[in-house]
């Protein structure tokens, strides 16, 4: 089920009517069967591979908490981890390494007629299994009681406003709520209201729109020229962020109503003032599970940090998808992360040299500009279709500039829509640009103080005014341009 459907706007309503008037002793019954009907929604099928991934987590869980020494419940643990990622891999990557396996065979000579899988990629499966593993380290470690109650972490594993793409919670942040009685608050639900409200503003309005624009330039990589490339990934950078922190905006904005807080998954990361400060503050439920599960063990065995980060994105790009483009795409962002952290002395000697430090939003400026274009330098390989796609994008990257001021201003074959607009029409782009600008303000307001701050300041008439515009302006442009959440494909 999509947040972005009107099957979901009329099934949260229902949900939180019968969550309220539910005694709290089954509150936990009602929001696992919802949760498990949002899944089914999109193919009833899949959810076995989500109750088996609950079953073997609940059990190691359960043998760990017998056991008091940590090194005996390595097995355990083991098995856990062991049963996750042969389900990730079945599912996601079995295809992908059967292909590289092929391709070498034949370079050897050899004989290789293993078959491909011919099944779809479960939705939200690498943020299920991620959520479920942290869950068994934890109980191993000792860091977390195991839950004895099944239908409580079956409900875990499945809540369904971060079931299909996050933020992977952890057991004492998410788990722990289940067991507390939340009574009805109004402004609590005002505010989860207004936080959906927000997150779609985000992916109706922008991210959808942007969406067709990118396609134009990334579905046909042969017309493309340099300065389109350049401007749709640009503009790729401001989809992605809307599309994926609405998702989150829309997540949280729901379990909040209900009393269940998740945490925040985006921090604002493009007024970042660094490439690695950006990463910090992007998708923050992954990159703290990285760090907490990846990173510090790999430190304290005395690895070298520019090693971790390369592994970590390495690894990260392999978490996005099983295809060649997204492995370069994590790995192209941890050499520029590792790049931004081992030069941030040199920049600020650079400051000082041109005396930024007396103009700070001049240099904040400097600062989002170049966190922004080294996003999307990379996304060439995330957003492309195939590994031939984004080279051939690369070698068109070069092509175009000589003429381009001369085809915008003289527009000869109407070469101005293919180049500047991206394929809409003049009228459709300045709305577009009209939303991104207002979107902006808006952002920038909040990044200066709370979401609820921004809306609420005492001025009803201007709260309201608000409110109506991100209304009206969802309900015109939803019928123009619709896509699924991008980051349900992984």
């Amino acid at each position: 089920m999509f947040f972005n459907s009107i099957h979901f706007l009329l099934f949260l309503p229902i949900v939180i009517l019968l969550y309220f008037i539910t005694p709290s002793k089954y509150r936990w019954f009602l929001l696992l069967a919802v949760s498990y009907y949002f899944y089914m929604v999109w193919k009833p099928i899949y959810i076995l591979l989500i109750i088996l991934s609950t079953l073997i987590d609940y059990w190691c869980g359960i043998k760990m908490g017998s056991i008091p020494e940590k090194k005996s419940r390595r097995l355990y643990v083991a098995i856990s981890i062991i049963s996750n990622l042969l389900i990730l891999g079945t599912f996601k990557y079995f295809n992908f390494f059967n292909t590289a396996a092929y391709d070498i065979a034949q370079l050897l000579g050899i004989d290789y007629a293993v078959p491909m899988l011919k099944v779809l990629l479960p939705m939200g499966i690498s943020f299920y299994t991620f959520q479920t593993m942290s869950y068994s380290i934890d109980v191993y470690r000792g860091s977390y009681e195991p839950e004895k109650h099944f239908g409580k972490f079956a409900l875990y594993v499945t809540f369904f406003p971060q079931l299909v793409a996050g933020p992977i919670e952890r057991a004492k942040d998410l788990l722990a709520q289940f067991h507390f009685n939340f009574n009805y608050d109004h402004e609590r639900t005002i505010s989860g209201l207004r936080l959906i409200l927000w997150g779609l503003f985000k992916k109706v309005v922008i991210a959808d729109q942007l969406a067709s624009m990118v396609n134009h330039v990334y579905d046909n990589p042969e017309n493309a020229t340099g300065f389109s490339i350049y401007f749709a990934s640009i503009l790729f950078a401001q989809q992605c962020y809307c599309d994926f922190s609405g998702y989150s905006d829309i997540a949280q904005g729901s379990a909040r109503i209900m009393g269940i807080k998740l945490m925040d998954n985006f921090n604002f990361p493009f007024y970042a003032k660094s490439f690695q400060n950006m990463w910090a503050r992007w998708h923050i439920s992954l990159m703290n599970w990285f760090r907490d599960y990846l990173m510090i063990p790999l430190i304290r065995k005395r690895w070298k940090w520019q090693s971790v980060f390369f592994l970590i994105f390495f690894v990260s790009g392999l978490w996005h998808g099983a295809d060649w483009t997204f492995i370069i795409w994590g790995v192209l962002n941890g050499l520029l992360v590792i790049y931004s952290k081992s030069t941030s002395k040199n920049r600020e000697k650079l400051a000082l040299k041109f005396r930024l430090e007396k103009t700070p939003r001049l240099r904040h400026l400097l600062q989002i500009i170049t966190v922004v274009n080294l996003f999307a330098l990379p996304s060439v390989f995330f957003v492309a279709h195939n590994f031939n796609d984004s080279l051939i994008l690369i070698q068109n990257y070069s092509t175009g500039w000589e003429d381009l001021l001369s085809n915008i201003i003289n527009n000869p074959n109407n070469a101005r829509k293919d180049i500047l607009y991206l394929g809409k029409e003049f009228e459709a782009f300045c709305i577009i640009i009209f939303y991104i600008v207002v979107f902006e303000i808006m952002q920038w307001k909040m990044y200066k103080k709370s979401i609820d701050n921004f809306f609420y300041n005492g001025k009803k008439w201007r709260e309201w005014t608000i409110y109506l515009f991100m209304i009206f302006s969802i309900i015109i442009l939803s019928y123009v341009e619709e896509t699924p959440f991008i980051y349900f494909q992984f």
